[in-house]
């Protein structure tokens, strides 16, 4: 089989060949809306599972008659994208924003081609003439309309907050952008001074904060700190005087059960600044540099920790450290540690809404039931409202301006959309005379993404349309994007339309490599779907895909898996060149011939499965699917009855015989590479034109036909193929070939019409003599030549 001139030949004739998707009739419509990938430049493994699973749903939807909407999107705007031409053109952002947009646009064009051309090759079927692109001005336009649909709601303000922030990019970071990694760091022990004179021992992980020190807080149950509440404390090196306040939250096990208050050494510092109203001291600048801190200013954060150490050993200030394993945030898009900083920035109201999230999240189906359980914690544990502001340039640009004077806000008419403020005059102001000054701050790229069913159903552009297609009948996406783009997606379009956006849900997991974690290049456990492309057949991938498990759980990459989808695309492949070549003058026909008993009981097995598969394939069961395929095709087809119709189809028998074989092999081919053709396109299309001359995708999914069904013709069947593995187990165990003679088999059995079967067995196990004998349980005996 040459897999890469079959796939090559229809590559080209799919995508000389529209999808199926019409316009006009939207009474049964199935709409997908396809997670668009960040556009990296390449397809990785977990795209490659995911979009399988997409694929499958859409190929079998069209199959049983749907009006199949299939977009595919693509995630443009990001960190990594503008780090990247940043790299390139460095001071061309700051210089020229324009210039530098359209340079980050042809760097994401020349990713999203190659890209494009990794999903043809992987036989995805969406419907390309409905791409989108998150970075296009119709694409802006709707994201602004819907962020000023927000704000005159009252939900979107902008604030000055403690919030995530990541130096490297120079950004500010909302926490679903944040993973949590455990690292071994130090725990300080160090003394500040009472005004007395005397020392109190502190413990902390962040010494490079001092400068930045508002309060000391201790356990008011705490006896050792009792007497210095409410007194002052005055911290080393910087000397400035701090309160000791209580707060029942302080670990009294933890260090030495006095904490220094930092803005903001980490999160809890956030929480006690706020509840006990203390001053906020800006400890770092958007580089991560010291600020406010005097000679350590212009430091980074690590080069002042290694400073202030140094001194406060000098200063005798400094007892001992200790080695300590915490957690602590890091970027998910460039790994670095991540701090708290205090700037303005613009945030929607969303904590205020988390019932009505989960609320709406029980009126959908989620696949597998338990994964709503990942939304649910999540709700339950958001503590801040949304930053959706970011300190980039390629994103979508916020439309608002603000007067320098009284800081009123200004919003564009909804006909000039999309705007960029940053590129814009705003006028003055009305209201002081004032100049309206254009947001420079760009979207969260999860601003974008999350309105994607409103994008692909054509919310204000098309009505009719919307009306009809929203909310979208499945969501397909991975597990751990459950917190940003489903839990960000429910509250937009909830907030905006008022109706849950999903009929459906459906959650894949990671792809592990072979160490058990999840897939990185960095991590070196990577395997790149270019390299598995050249070497195996697409089909196997996608076969890989459906055979990989339970949903919503992780599940290890495998070579095993890969030979065997390989394995199962040849098999498939030479069995219809074999069926062609059985099938030679015959007619097709569609009025059933007359069937020996084999026959019956091969059908009946067909119909079983085509009932059981369709059953998996509507709850998106496809591992299951899959499996019964591949049992049904391999055991039950291949294994036993193309043996056992060779000697009808080129042997001397009477024609109605050979015509009821022609006749079952045409039948059981059509069904089972029509079915197929939903996991393994390019080699059951190749397969099915090879045997019918038509396009398998052409063909509506097979109906059970359940006159076909014949419980007593399959245990004959049963019977049969026990009978004929003894046969081949006793010729391999004697050396024979299986084309070998036997002199005499007796058979005991309990099947009374195992005689209509006499004919299969004697020629297929080449028995020269062949005797049946009632018995309590199948028993085979077998004379050598």
């Amino acid at each position: 089989m040459d897999f890469k001139a079959i796939e090559k030949k229809w590559i080209e004739k799919w995508s000389k060949k529209p999808i199926k998707f019409s316009e006009e009739n939207l009474e049964k419509l199935y709409v997908i809306d396809t997670p668009p990938p960040f556009t990296s430049g390449e397809l990785h493994m977990g795209h490659v599972l995911s979009y399988a699973y997409i694929d499958f749903a859409a190929r079998f939807k069209r199959k049983r008659g749907y009006n199949v909407f299939y977009p595919q999107g693509w995630d443009c705007q990001g960190f990594p994208t503008e780090v990247k031409v940043r790299a390139k053109f460095p001071e061309l952002a700051e210089k020229d924003r324009k210039k530098f947009k359209e340079k980050c646009a042809e760097f994401t064009e020349e990713n999203i081609s190659k890209m494009k051309e990794q999903m043809k090759l992987l036989g995805f079927s969406p419907d390309w003439k409905y791409e989108y692109k998150t970075m296009d001005k119709q694409y802006h336009k709707i994201v602004q309309y819907s962020l000023i649909k927000m704000f005159e709601k009252g939900m979107i303000y902008e604030g000055r907050h403690p919030t995530y922030y990541c130096p490297k990019c120079k950004s500010a970071l909302a926490k679903a952008e944040c993973e949590e990694v455990e690292r071994t760091t130090k725990l300080n022990y160090l003394y500040f001074m009472r005004e007395d004179g005397k020392k109190v021992k502190i413990a902390t992980t962040r010494p490079e904060y001092l400068h930045a020190c508002v309060a000391v807080a201790v356990n008011p149950e705490d006896d050792r700190y009792k007497e210095l509440i409410g007194k002052k404390l005055i911290t080393p090196i910087f000397e400035k005087k701090v309160e000791v306040i209580p707060d029942l939250e302080v670990d009294m096990e933890f260090g030495t059960g006095a904490v220094m208050i930092c803005t903001f050494g980490d999160k809890q510092d956030v929480v006690w600044v706020y509840r006990h109203k203390l001053p906020v001291i800006d400890a770092i600048n958007k580089e991560g540099k010291l600020i406010n801190a005097g000679k350590y200013n212009g430091l980074s954060l690590k080069e002042a920790r290694k400073e202030i150490i140094k001194e406060l050993k000098e200063k005798k200030l400094f007892e001992k450290e200790e080695v300590l394993k915490q957690v602590v945030k890091i970027h998910d898009r460039c790994k670095t540690p991540v701090e708290l900083l205090s700037s303005t920035q613009w945030f929607i109201k969303i904590k205020e809404h988390k019932k009505e999230i989960k609320e709406a999240a029980k009126k959908m189906k989620w696949i597998p039931s338990f994964s709503i359980i990942y939304l649910n914690d999540w709700a339950d544990a958001l503590e801040w409202d949304w930053v959706i502001s970011r300190q980039n340039v390629f994103g979508t640009p916020l439309p608002f301006w603000k007067c320098n004077k009284c800081g009123k806000i200004k919003l564009p008419a909804l006909d000039q959309l999309p705007v960029d403020p940053a590129l814009e005059n705003g006028g003055k102001c009305d209201e002081c005379g004032g100049e309206f000054v254009g947001e420079k701050s760009v979207c969260d790229c999860w601003v974008d993404s999350s309105i994607t069913p409103l994008i692909i159903t054509r919310w204000k552009e098309n009505e009719n349309f919307f009306k009809k297609a929203y909310p979208v009948t499945l969501r397909p996406q991975g597990a751990e994007i459950i917190r940003t783009w489903a839990f960000y997606t429910i509250f937009r379009t909830l907030m905006l339309t008022g109706v849950p956006p999903f009929k459906e849900l459906l959650i894949n997991g990671n792809v592990l490599g072979p160490d058990g974690k999840k897939m990185s290049k960095s991590l070196k456990n990577y395997e790149d779907p270019k390299i598995l492309l050249e070497k195996f057949p697409a089909d196997a991938l996608r076969e890989w895909a459906a055979l990989s498990g339970a949903f919503a759980k992780d599940r290890p990459f495998s070579y095993k898996d890969i030979n065997f989808g390989a394995a199962f695309c040849n098999k498939v492949y030479n069995a219809s060149r074999f069926v062609k070549k059985a099938v030679e003058g015959y007619e097709e026909v569609s009025k059933r011939q007359k069937l020996r008993v084999i026959d019956i009981a091969i059908l009946s097995k067909l119909h079983k499965a085509t009932a059981e598969v369709t059953r998996d394939m509507e709850h998106y069961n496809y591992y299951d699917a899959m499996n019964k395929m591949h049992l049904f095709f391999w055991n039950d087809f291949c294994d036993y009855y193309l043996e056992a119709v060779k000697y009808r189809v080129y042997g001397k028998v009477e024609k109605w015989s050979k015509l009821a074989a022609q006749f079952t092999l045409m039948e059981i081919m059509r069904n089972i590479l029509n079915m197929l053709s939903v996991f393994i396109p390019f080699t059951a299309s190749e397969s099915y034109e090879m045997l019918f001359k038509r396009d398998v995708e052409d063909e509506k999914w097979p109906e059970v036909k359940e006159d076909y069904l014949n419980d007593e013709a399959e245990k004959i069947y049963a019977e049969f193929k026990t009978i004929l593995s003894e046969i081949r187990k006793f010729k391999a165990a004697h050396s024979l070939s299986l084309k070998e003679d036997i002199a005499e088999v007796e058979i005991h059995t309990t099947v009374g019409e195992i005689e209509k079967i006499r004919e299969e067995i004697e020629q297929t196990g080449r028995i020269k003599k062949l005797v049946f004998k009632k018995g309590e349980e199948l028993e085979v005996n077998i004379k050598r030549v």
